[in-house]
């Protein structure tokens, strides 16, 4: 690829993304409820706090609480949305992620990575890390899992059209950062001892930020699906009756 047409197209790119229709109408119906369940995370850490605990199905990462079903549906959403655009496309770059966004939502649902840490523990037994065995088999898989889907990512971006690349790539990178604060926000909250207030702090950014990120990688694969569907000829206006003649 040469860099001056990838930088042309990942202009286009994210300017049909700046601008889409979609986007906005997705928008519109996720971030109101979003921000209610922040705003519910943020009253349960306080409450933490100040011993006024509240239903552990308010804060952003706990096992089926309201926060990880939305997160379940975003990421079965952008999983189908991305496998269907491969469906479409042939792109194996788009089937790279949407099998990374499936492993996403479930590992979320039934706690692989949970399983796995206690599971192994004992492997990671007398490190010399001020972290639990557990929580650093959590961080191995991790790991191991974003190390496949790198390489599985990279092969597939060497015989990818420009577009799918960069569209990927885009993706990609919303994965990235999810992933900072999911492994390494992580490893901070549980890296030695840390004040209550800390762990509530640290436990929120961690939490909001990955929570963040699922939302935006949400809300771009809806503009992208969208502009693959238009570019398919499939518009959302009906069909104009012929006059009788």
């Amino acid at each position: 690829m040469q860099p001056r047409a990838l930088f042309r197209e990942a202009v286009a790119v994210l300017t049909e993304i700046a601008f889409s229709r979609s986007l906005r109408t997705a928008a519109l119906f996720l971030l109101p409820y979003a921000g209610v369940l922040v705003g519910l995370d943020v009253a349960a850490h306080y409450g933490e706090l100040t011993e006024a605990h509240l239903p552990v199905q308010f804060f952003l990462a706990s096992d089926g609480g309201f926060g990880e079903w939305l997160e379940y549906s975003l990421t079965f959403a952008v999983a189908a949305m991305l496998f269907v655009m491969w469906r479409w496309d042939g792109a194996s770059v788009y089937l790279a992620n949407a099998l990374l966004f499936a492993w996403l939502t479930l590992d979320n649902s039934i706690e692989i990575h949970e399983r796995f840490g206690h599971a192994f523990a004992g492997a990671f037994a007398g490190w010399p890390l001020p972290v639990k065995p557990n929580d650093i088999g959590e961080a191995s898989l991790f790991l191991a899992i974003g190390a496949f889907w790198l390489v599985a990512l990279f092969v597939s971006l060497r015989h990818a059209r420009l577009r799918a690349a960069v569209e990927s790539l885009i993706l990609a990178g919303c994965v990235a950062v999810a992933a900072f604060f999911g492994v390494v926000v992580d490893m901070i909250v549980v890296w030695g001892p840390h004040t209550q207030a800390m762990i509530e702090i640290e436990t929120f950014i961690e939490d909001g930020g990955e929570f963040a990120m699922l939302c935006v990688a949400f809300l771009i694969a809806v503009a992208l699906f969208d502009a693959a569907r238009r570019r398919r000829g499939w518009d959302s206006r009906p069909a104009e009756i012929a006059a009788p003649g």
